[in-house]
């Protein structure tokens, strides 16, 4: 795999994380989803915050993307062990989560000289 072709794919998991995190965390109905505007708020606001950098796949905006998906991955992880109710869609943040790591790892590695 090409480094573009992986930012390309980071690009693509955050865009769907930001999207899922909306759906999951605003549209759907409890006991799948929470409804709740204050904490969509609060989890999709710093989300946007590298926006700009990953659409324009900057490597420093990508690490700070990667920051912020750990975090995300943790609440994914919290709300699985948690709730479950709420495992599919805290199964598919997870996932999200990870292949958006991966692709960062893959595109954002020091090339050996």
């Amino acid at each position: 795999m090409t480094e573009h072709r992986a930012r390309q794919l980071a690009r693509a998991a955050w865009l769907a994380l930001i999207a899922w995190q909306f759906t999951w965390l605003m549209l759907l109905p409890p006991p799948l989803g929470k409804q709740s505007v204050w904490l969509t708020a609060a989890v999709v606001a710093p989300m946007l915050l590298p926006l700009w950098g990953i659409l324009g796949l900057r490597a420093r905006s990508l690490i700070w993307g990667g920051y912020i998906a750990l975090l995300a991955g943790m609440f994914g992880m919290m709300e699985w062990w948690a709730a479950p109710q709420e495992r599919p869609a805290a199964s598919l943040q997870l996932l999200l989560c990870v292949a958006y790591l991966v692709a960062l790892a893959f595109g954002t590695r020091k090339r050996r000289d």
